[in-house]
């Protein structure tokens, strides 16, 4: 069961926040330009097309907020639970799993404080490269808004990823984090990433693959994305998306990572 809870603690808010807030530009990405062409930026030409496919621009500056719901599960452990997910303008993220015999899984950002509420742990408040790793995350504005956490971003070669020909993207941050993300080079849509989520059980390297796109609103999500850690994979499934319906107040830490966030 440990092995269980440290792939639940790693994984789930890198799966969650890559197919809803990520790759899928499912926000405000639109009313960020695309990075600028130069060196660094490199890959300049996939992310404005991932605008473009997405919706355009015109849909993507439609909402300032979403609420998202759906399931997470674990196949092979027979595990699963219901999922919501609240995201908001400029960089503010919920998320909340009830895992029947795990407990509840929160995790959020209210752009300052990121925090973590996970039965395997306990309460915390999230420092270094976690806390960087859920601020980007949190990003209304998605991978768009790629210099303020992007050091550099380029295409490194056409490869097959999850069966699909894509665009291997790698990147690195701010902090030293290098990471690789994958666009279909037929239709420019997100395909996945690989990336190692930090946690508070250590690093663990995530291959995630996101598919079934579907319209919600006008924009393009991903309605399957299978994030795989230590060879288990981890489903998260949407059935649903609002938009523009999230009440403030649920990015409002709890009392418990108060009480943490005071003793500082």
């Amino acid at each position: 069961m440990n092995h269980v809870k440290r792939q639940i603690t790693a994984g789930l808010t890198l799966a969650v926040a890559t197919a809803l807030a990520g790759c899928a530009s499912g926000g405000t990405a639109g009313r960020a330009a695309a990075p600028p062409v130069t060196p660094r930026f490199e890959a300049h030409a996939v992310y404005t097309r991932l605008i473009e496919v997405t919706g355009g621009r015109a849909a993507l500056e439609r909402y300032a907020s979403t609420r998202a719901v759906g399931e997470f599960s674990m196949p092979a452990q027979g595990l699963r639970g219901d999922l919501e997910v609240f995201a908001a303008a400029p960089n503010k993220l919920f998320i909340r799993v009830n895992i029947p015999g795990f407990g509840m899984v929160r995790n959020g950002f209210d752009g300052e404080v990121g925090w973590s509420i996970n039965p395997a742990v306990g309460p915390m408040v999230l420092e270094g490269t976690m806390l960087n790793q859920m601020r980007q995350q949190a990003d209304f504005l998605g991978p768009l808004n790629m210099e303020a956490y992007i050091d550099s971003a380029r295409v490194v070669e056409e490869t097959e990823f999850a069966g699909k020909m894509c665009q291997k993207v790698r990147l690195v941050t701010k902090w030293g984090e290098e990471y690789f993300e994958f666009y279909d080079v037929a239709t420019g849509l997100p395909v996945g990433v690989i990336r190692t989520q930090e946690s508070p059980m250590g690093g663990v390297e995530a291959t995630t693959v996101l598919s079934d796109f579907e319209d919600f609103g006008g924009i393009l999500i991903p309605t399957t994305t299978v994030l795989t850690t230590m060879g288990v994979d981890q489903i998260i499934t949407v059935t649903a998306v609002e938009f523009d319906t999230v009440d403030p107040s649920v990015f409002g830490l709890p009392k418990e990572i108060q009480a943490l966030v005071k003793k500082e």
